[in-house]
């Protein structure tokens, strides 16, 4: 167990660990705005990561309490093409979800403040991040 702050979200669990699941990602969060996050040397947004993630066989659920951002809707949508997203995210909508959980594959999990935000996993700049908290609990039990 390890207590992470601010930009330790993103180094020690976002992109070394989330990026990479391999399995199954499930997301509880009270919000969902356009994230980017490093992959492979680069910058790509979330919804981009989740067609990667669907592509290599990692079936994704997001429970979340307030509709995504515009941005990451319109993302999501012009990717979704024929509905080979989709088939394999599964989004839930519940108004009350205050949550804030990532869990990977069932090895890894991130428990805190963080939403599915750019400032919520650490990936903004000092001057535009949130001041956040996580507890990642590691290894299966």
């Amino acid at each position: 167990m390890k207590t992470l702050f601010d930009r330790e979200i993103y180094e020690v669990f976002t992109e070394p660990v989330l990026v990479n699941a391999k399995h199954f990602l499930w997301i509880a969060t009270a919000n969902i705005k356009m994230t980017l996050v490093g992959y492979k040397g680069r910058f790509i947004s979330f919804p981009d990561l989740m067609s990667i993630m669907v592509d290599r066989g990692v079936s994704i659920r997001i429970i979340h309490a307030e509709l995504p951002s515009g941005p990451f809707r319109q993302r999501y949508d012009r990717i979704d093409t024929n509905g080979r997203l989709s088939s394999c995210v599964e989004f839930l909508y519940c108004p009350r979800m205050h949550a804030k959980i990532f869990i990977v594959d069932g090895t890894h999990a991130l428990v805190g403040s963080s939403n599915l935000t750019g400032a919520g996993l650490g990936a903004k700049s000092g001057k535009k991040r949130n001041f956040e908290v996580g507890i990642l609990f590691e290894g299966s039990h």
